[in-house]
């Protein structure tokens, strides 16, 4: 397996990746994804860097028969150490350990840069988006 900046030719790789993985609205035209290939792509993050040393971390997926193999902590980790800044990212009650260790804190919404709230709400992830039941937590690096 290898890790690599993604280029323009792996877009349609990134493409049945992400449709294979039944995940919808992936990001493919904004910031730099880092896939993950062994064959074909196991594993992405996108970031994208909103204004200068804010970035927001996007689609972080494992090919679902890899996960667990450390393939997401070393997309990550690869990604994080292409950039300066402080990243930020929503996720999902369950994805809070794998985030944390990789130093990721919590950070209430409201006190997010402008640009990444911004960002979230355009998204549909803000806290004032989402139905009762559903949870985000936001969370940022560095």
């Amino acid at each position: 397996m290898f890790i690599t900046r993604a280029t323009r030719h792996d877009r349609s790789d990134l493409e049945a990746f992400f449709r294979n993985e039944k995940w919808d609205d992936p990001v493919l035209d904004k910031g730099v994804a880092f896939i993950a290939r062994d064959g074909g792509i196991v594993g992405n993050v996108r970031l994208i860097e909103l204004e200068p040393q804010t970035v927001v971390v996007e689609d972080v997926l494992v090919r679902q028969d890899r996960r667990g193999s450390g393939i997401g902590a070393q997309v990550m980790r690869a990604a994080m150490n292409s950039r300066g800044g402080t990243l930020y990212l929503c996720c999902h009650p369950e994805r809070m350990r794998f985030y944390r260790d990789l130093d990721f804190a919590e950070a209430p919404f409201e006190e997010l840069p402008e640009s990444v709230q911004a960002y979230f709400r355009a998204h549909g992830d803000s806290p004032d988006r989402l139905p009762p039941d559903h949870v985000h937590h936001f969370l940022r690096a560095r």
